[in-house]
């Protein structure tokens, strides 16, 4: 039923495209509808109508990803449709989460992924932090859009649960409780963790749980200072979520907790920016990879566009632009707008025209790849991705989850 009703999405999407919508007497066209609504609309069409749960893959060609939602993606998704009005939907996709508990070392609660059908986990039971981190990011921001304080708890007990739990290294967080992965640092999931807590300690009260949270803070913060560049404790990769994340966090983040004043910040910036272009843009696009060309040659793969990791760049440089204007430099605050817009229009044309829907694939690639040494194989062009759509969606519509509460960007 849900492959059915995402190609009735699809067909309805690309008649827009092609001939207009009819309204009154007058034809409106696809900008006109506006493709937030296109994207948001295809989340809907993939959502589980008992469990609430979202399909990551629909249409994919693996069948082990038939029928399974990765927490990321719900949890992603959940804001998505906050966003565009559909808190019941939002609501829905969270409500095997609300139930969970917090995970033991014998149940693998907030699992990576779960089955649509029976909300069961499926493919691997582990709780990574990543997942985690961006639940408890989902919760406080729905609570804040829904006016529902409970949310919003949920998601700062979530926090304390991964400060009280998770293993600290000199400030930084593990990947998970369990092993391998209490052994194993992420610069990126810390970026989302960080994050994480500043979404959250503007709800604490003053008194011993702030203080516990604001400490975590700074103490992550000065882990991730001392790795900028890798993507974990002693690994070089050179990946573009990393760089994108420490973006996305916001100037007002490096202001709060870098040494930095806003002229020292301003020069870091445009030096990670610049890096950013140098490492991962692909030659003759707007588009971005997972990793630079050395990482690239050395798995054996071309350069190829990761979507999602794309509009993350358009979505974090929109949100320095805003700083950069304000420190006087409004050409270069120009450039990073017009380098965000083109990025994502290409993002949207090449997914309409060649993979021919309105959901934004994972990869411009025509067939799976491995994307890392050692990662798992993104999806190609012709899979509709929950990760990549959900992207889209927020630089279409100008939202950062990192800086922004729902409500302030509608």
């Amino acid at each position: 039923m849900r492959v059915k009703l995402a190609r009735l999405h699809t067909a309805f999407f690309l008649a827009i495209v092609f001939c207009g919508a009819a309204v009154g007497d007058r034809r409106v066209t696809a900008g006109e509808l506006g493709l937030s609504y296109s994207l948001s609309a295809y989340l809907l069409s993939v959502q589980h109508p008992a469990t609430g749960l979202l399909e990551s893959f629909a249409q994919s060609a693996d069948p082990a990803l038939a029928d399974v939602a990765f927490t990321y993606d719900v949890a992603v998704s959940a804001l998505v449709l906050a966003h565009a009005g559909q808190l019941e939907a939002a609501d829905r996709a969270l409500s095997l989460y609300r139930h969970l508990s917090p995970p033991q070392e014998s149940f693998a609660g907030f699992n990576t992924a779960y089955d649509t059908q029976r909300s069961r986990p499926t493919l691997e039971r582990v709780c990574h932090g990543g997942p985690v981190f961006w639940t408890a990011i989902s919760f406080i921001r729905f609570g804040e859009r829904a006016r529902n304080a409970r949310a919003v708890e949920q998601g700062i007990a979530l926090l304390e649960w991964v400060v009280k739990t998770f293993p600290h290294y000199n400030g930084g967080v593990a990947m998970g409780p369990q092993e391998p992965w209490d052994g194993l640092m992420s610069v990126e999931n810390n970026w989302v963790l960080y994050a994480a807590l500043r979404v959250a300690l503007p709800h604490v009260e003053a008194g011993p749980r702030r203080e516990a949270l604001l400490r975590e803070k700074i103490a992550l913060y000065r882990w991730l200072e001392r790795h900028w560049r890798n993507r974990g404790d002693g690994d070089s990769v050179k990946a573009l979520d990393v760089y994108t994340h420490a973006l996305l966090v916001g100037p007002q983040a490096h202001l709060e907790d870098s040494p930095m004043d806003a002229r020292e910040l301003e020069a870091w910036a445009r030096d990670w920016i610049g890096e950013l272009e140098q490492l991962f843009r692909i030659p003759g696009t707007t588009r971005y990879d997972y990793t630079d060309a050395l990482e690239a040659r050395q798995v054996g793969r071309p350069r190829v566009s990761w979507l999602e990791g794309t509009e993350q760049v358009a979505v974090a440089y929109r949100t320095w632009a805003v700083f950069f204007e304000a420190q006087g430099d409004s050409a270069y605050a120009d450039w990073l707008r017009r380098t965000a817009s083109d990025a994502h229009r290409e993002v949207m044309g090449f997914a309409i025209a060649e993979a021919g829907h309105a959901a934004i694939p994972n990869t411009d690639s025509p067939a799976p790849f491995q994307t890392f040494m050692d990662g798992w194989l993104a999806r190609p062009v012709n899979e509709p991705a929950l990760n990549g759509t959900n992207w889209a969606y927020f630089s279409e519509v100008g939202y950062n989850p990192f800086t922004s509460r729902l409500e302030d960007v509608r």
